[in-house]
């Protein structure tokens, strides 16, 4: 082999030895193409945003919440508005109801659901 030629990565598991003996299915090839994966893809991308939002607001919250108090013009000496993220939450549902931790939830949706549609179809050809 030449000095600067890089190895060819060869790989140890040509097999699977269990499939053979247990009589495991393998996985059947991916079908996550076209518009259909486009669909899959921006779903994915829509639930994994609404699962995850209500801790990117409540943390947002708390970090505007610092700033405020940290010497914005006009702010001096005001009062932090939240203690925690308990109390962040708790004052959030009881002013807005639950649907207010997920305010501002709509413009990161239409953002993420080409992204994600995109990302999920390219990663599997």
């Amino acid at each position: 082999m030449d000095a600067g030629a890089i190895p060819r990565f060869r790989n140890p598991f040509p097999e699977r030895p269990w499939v053979a003996r247990t009589g495991a299915p393998l996985a059947a090839p991916s079908s996550n193409k076209g518009l259909k994966g486009v669909i899959a893809g921006g779903i994915t991308g829509a639930l994994e945003i609404t699962i995850t939002y209500p801790t990117e607001f409540v943390k947002t919250q708390l970090q505007l919440d610092q700033k405020g108090t940290a010497g914005a013009a006009g702010a001096a000496g005001a009062q932090k508005q939240y203690t925690g993220i308990i109390d962040c939450v708790k004052k959030t549902v009881q002013q807005k109801g639950v649907l207010g931790l997920y305010r501002g939830l709509s413009v990161l949706i239409y953002g993420s659901i080409p992204k994600s549609a995109v990302r999920y179809v390219h990663s599997f050809h």
